[in-house]
């Protein structure tokens, strides 16, 4: 018995889940894969996202599947589309290892390298995936937060906002191997992707971006986004307090502005914890660029939308008035 647990580890450590995947038909999608995990798709519709965890193990999840029942090992990528036992899993995939164990592996010339994952980036991917695209309407961004449907469509935020089956607003998270995690906000609630990681939610770089800003909140980014307009500017966001990972992510998007060395500006709350965060970013960001300023809203205690609400409701006649008061 232990013998055959063994086997079953070996197959689920040393046979690349992707390699097996193409010899029953799926094609690796380059465009969405990243350095921790791949993304492949079938001609039957399936895709699929898969991941390297840690201890070695290859994990997959079927992003079309109705529940999670399509998720795990090879073992269960194999039994699900085969319907077959334990006993024939280990015999389809035991030319896999060659059963002696000994190391070789068959070639994969067009797979790129896959690296561990410190987070559960094959579900990250997958719920992400699910979500749908907002383009330009979302009923808790425009109607509690009164963000513009122009800001929500810029191009610069093109592909970085998505609404899930809740209708919670999703805001993408990238780190240095791809997409990470994300920010889920809605309607008195605010959370981070499950098994997910904080890294930045950012803007797409254009060529003449001469400025950082920098918010704690997606919430606040595209508030000020709204308010002075998104020219020469890349907008980013944290999602909390700043990590030492994350200013290490800002530290090399600062390097990668188009000018040497950029404006930073750090639109943070009018209160003492955003002065202090503004405090210390500056102190992390000023040996990589020109400037580093300390943005506030205008009174104190308020955030960027609240600004931004306050804007919208003097604008509106008092039968029209449609953004009120929200907690963060």
């Amino acid at each position: 018995m232990s013998e055959r647990r063994s086997e079953l580890e070996e197959f689920k450590k040393r046979i690349d889940l992707r390699e097996y995947a193409v010899s029953v038909g799926f094609e690796l999608i380059r465009k969405q894969s990243s350095r921790h995990s791949s993304v492949m798709k079938h001609a039957n519709g399936d895709k699929i996202v898969v991941a390297r965890m840690p201890w070695d193990h290859y994990v997959y999840f079927n992003v079309h599947a109705g529940s999670s029942d399509d998720s795990g090992s090879i073992i269960d990528f194999v039994q699900a589309r085969d319907n077959c036992s334990l006993g024939e899993v280990r015999k389809k995939l035991r030319g896999w290892t060659h059963s002696s164990f000994s190391g070789v592996r068959r070639p994969t010339p067009l797979l790129p390298s896959l690296e561990p994952s410190t987070q559960d980036a094959a579900r990250v991917f997958a719920s992400w995936t699910k979500a749908r695209l907002i383009e330009s309407h979302h009923g808790y961004l425009i109607g509690e937060r009164c963000i513009p449907a122009a800001t929500i469509g810029d191009p610069k935020f093109a592909g970085r906002l998505r609404s899930d089956f809740r209708g919670n607003a999703l805001f993408a998270h990238h780190n240095a191997g791809g997409l990470c995690g994300y920010e889920v906000k809605n309607r008195e609630f605010t959370g981070f992707s499950p098994g997910g990681l904080k890294g930045l939610m950012f803007s797409r770089p254009d060529a003449d971006d001469e400025t950082m800003v920098i918010s704690e909140t997606a919430i606040d980014m595209l508030s000020v986004a709204a308010l002075e307009g998104t020219s020469g500017r890349r907008f980013f966001s944290l999602a909390g307090q700043p990590s030492p990972a994350q200013i290490s992510l800002l530290q090399s998007a600062a390097k990668k502005m188009p000018s040497n060395k950029p404006t930073a500006l750090f639109a943070v709350d009018n209160d003492d914890a955003g002065r202090r965060m503004a405090k210390f970013l500056r102190s992390a960001l000023l040996p990589f660029c020109s400037e580093v300023l300390e943005h506030l809203p205008p009174v104190e205690g308020q955030d960027w939308n609240d600004v931004l609400k306050a804007q919208h409701i003097a604008m509106q006649p008092d039968d029209r008035k449609t953004c009120s008061p929200h907690p963060r």
